[in-house]
């Protein structure tokens, strides 16, 4: 006897007929009535007399059919059940972040997801306004972004994960590579290419202020291709420290950083924002100290 069986021989007994049965189950007639003819067997019981107009379920097949009904009523509740366990364990968080951190957020996910199987990540990538839209939308639970102190506002909650400074970065072929430190007064004739963040453009202004002859070639969100702009085209542009040990080794490798003299303007932080006033759900806490052992192993976890 197996769950298939008793389906068919519900079917057989509420349409009257192996045919229509057959036809419900998208089998052959000969199918059902083999298969209900090994119940019959099996049971040691006629369950149908056949007749001409169909089939009528004997006194003893009337039974059988009860307990069929409840069983098959309590194998849908068993499934009903199993599928609400599972829900339960079904996790989701939405993490919106700035390109240059999206390797880190995978590897955190990876790490959590060993120990949570069922959890979802949903990860949205945008430069820092975006990423704090984001939250501010509701359409992330949390935001991973480079920010400096002027920056943050009472609509979120700023946790620092890392702390850095913002460094000139040329490829191994520049010139400047030689230089211990940079000033404005260092960089002439030079083509810029920026990460597109308020931090990042009034550093760029400071660097370009000392010669007219300075310009911008580039304003993106997409590391790749800075990276690429400075490997292969000769420019030059400015990412936080922690940014920078966040490349690929594919990148690194190509790439000197140069510290900025002088440089007065705030310190570049890597942060995770909430909302403000809201509580912060436990996974994004979880997330959030996976994560700092990517970008800061040294930091004690939040």
């Amino acid at each position: 006897m197996n769950i298939s069986q008793l389906q068919y021989l519900m079917s057989a007994a509420s349409l009257g007929s192996f045919t229509k049965a057959a036809s419900v189950h998208h089998l052959t007639v000969p199918t059902i009535s083999q298969s209900i003819k090994q119940l019959e067997d099996e049971m040691d019981t006629v369950i149908f007399q056949r007749t001409k107009k169909g089939v009528v379920p004997t006194k003893e097949g009337v039974l059988i059919l009860q307990h069929a009904a409840a069983i098959l009523k309590n194998i849908e509740s068993m499934y009903t059940e199993l599928s609400g366990l599972k829900e339960e364990h079904v996790e989701s968080i939405t993490i919106s972040t700035i390109p240059g951190l999206v390797h880190q957020v995978v590897q955190a996910t990876l790490e959590l997801m060993v120990k949570s199987p069922f959890l979802k990540v949903q990860m949205i990538e945008g430069d820092t306004e975006s990423v704090m839209k984001h939250v501010q939308e509701g359409e992330a639970n949390m935001g991973i972004l480079s920010y400096s102190h002027a920056q943050r506002n009472a609509v979120f909650e700023w946790l620092p994960l890392a702390e850095g400074t913002a460094v000139l970065i040329v490829n191994t072929a520049s010139p400047l590579r030689y230089y211990t430190t940079i000033t404005p007064e260092d960089l002439k004739n030079e083509v810029f290419v920026l990460y597109k963040d308020e931090h990042i453009g009034k550093i760029a202004g400071y660097l370009m202020s000392a010669h007219a002859s300075n310009r911008i070639a580039l304003v993106t969100n997409n590391t790749d291709a800075l990276c690429q702009m400075v490997v292969k085209a000769n420019a030059i542009t400015i990412a936080p420290d922690f940014i920078v040990n966040a490349l690929s080794s594919v990148y690194r490798e190509h790439l000197v950083t140069i510290p900025l003299q002088q440089l007065t303007l705030d310190q570049a932080i890597l942060g995770r924002i909430t909302l403000a006033g809201e509580p912060v759900p436990a996974r994004v806490k979880e997330f959030t100290a996976k994560l700092i052992g990517y970008v800061d192993p040294g930091s004690p976890a939040p």
